[in-house]
């Protein structure tokens, strides 16, 4: 569980709005007229077909044209069907905004992937290096730095109830500042070099973040607005602030069923806390599409690993998909979220599913669903 956790001009979109009302089928906003239609709903239909799942919507892009579905609940609460603007948060996507600003950032000679991260870090951490080996910028954005997965680095969960994980990350972290997580950051002991290990790494994709605010003098929720949110007119999507969740933003739920909190931490923003809707999020996958974008370009290229078995570029899965095409791809999950996205710039297509539910096997299960509905 604890590995779970953590320009393009504007499309015109086909909104279906007539819910379907055969009450031994999930509600849903599919009208059942085309091939693709048919392949959603049915392969939905056995993902939706599990009484942990709440609601779920999709966004495609199909040889470059945008299309639109949304399943079940906002809520467990009363029947409410999400829509093309319901907010999800999108948990470790958020990891990809800060890797393209990364890009831009060396694309406009600002940084470089090969910089010792000390050079952008206000104190000292000696301790940021193993035997000589610094860690480096693209150590950071393709999970090979060496740094612990959380911060702080201690044991939460050795004599907790699973079912209390969840609690323990939140009481935790609520408490928990950025000035707190520099910090501890000086009692790091690195116990690989890094650039030759990659795992799952939310302190790196923080540090990162933190580290793109120094580099653009700006704080990351004026970053995504700017860089993101404006030019590409997505008009609910959103860093997630104590205290302050969006109108529109549907109840996220464990496997059991049980509300979660949202991950609105101070010290995980910037890595875990941009919340989004599957039509903003058509858009920002139409601006990861275009290749012609020199920043977009350089954060799908494969910094690590092999292309055959999944390389890692700039927090981007990148992997070879059959007949010289790639897929490139990031999962997302929360306390109550989960959340998949993979496109095929080759083929100019591509799908983003969001989900109010956060079971440990549903980022695998919208794998599977993407597989089946888009193909290279």
């Amino acid at each position: 569980m604890k590995q779970a956790l953590l320009s393009f001009a504007f499309l015109t979109y086909s909104i279906i709005s007539v819910a379907q009302t055969n009450p031994n089928k999930t509600p849903s906003d599919n009208q059942l007229k085309t091939g693709l239609d048919s392949l959603v709903d049915q392969t939905v239909s056995t993902f939706m077909n599990n009484s942990a799942r709440v609601g779920l919507s999709i966004g495609i892009i199909k040889d470059g044209k945008p299309y639109l579905y949304n399943y079940g609940s906002t809520s467990r609460d009363k029947q409410e069907l999400p829509t093309s603007n319901t907010v999800y948060e999108l948990a470790s996507i958020t990891k990809t905004f800060g890797s393209t600003l990364l890009a831009k950032a060396v694309v406009d000679k600002k940084i470089g992937l090969k910089d010792d991260i000390r050079k952008y870090l206000k104190e000292e951490y000696p301790n940021f290096n193993y035997n000589g080996t610094p860690i480096t910028v693209v150590n950071l954005a393709n999970l090979t730095s060496g740094l612990p997965n959380w911060m702080p680095e201690k044991d939460l969960f050795s004599k907790a109830n699973p079912d209390s994980i969840h609690y323990i990350l939140d009481s935790v972290h609520r408490k928990y500042s950025k000035l707190d997580f520099y910090r501890d950051l000086h009692q790091v002991t690195l116990k690989v070099a890094p650039g030759t290990m990659a795992r799952h790494c939310n302190t790196a994709a923080q540090l990162l973040g933190h580290m793109m605010e120094t580099v653009y003098q700006s704080p990351f929720d004026q970053l995504l607005k700017t860089h993101f949110v404006e030019p590409l007119k997505m008009k609910n999507t959103l860093l997630i602030k104590p205290g302050k969740q969006p109108v529109q933003m549907a109840k996220g739920y464990d496997g059991k069923g049980r509300i979660m909190p949202v991950i609105d931490w101070e010290d995980l923003q910037v890595a875990a806390s941009i919340a989004s809707t599957s039509a903003d999020m058509l858009k920002y996958m139409a601006f990861q599409l275009n290749e012609a974008n020199e920043a977009v370009k350089l954060s799908h290229q494969p910094t690590f690993g092999k292309l055959e078995d999944g390389a890692i570029a700039l927090n981007w899965k990148v992997k070879q998909a059959g007949n010289s095409k790639r897929s490139i791809s990031h999962t997302g999950g929360s306390l109550g979220f989960s959340s998949y996205m993979v496109f095929y710039p080759e083929s100019n297509s591509g799908i983003v599913l969001l989900s109010n539910e956060a079971a440990q096997s549903t980022q695998g299960e919208l794998i599977a669903l993407s597989e089946k509905i888009i193909k290279p």
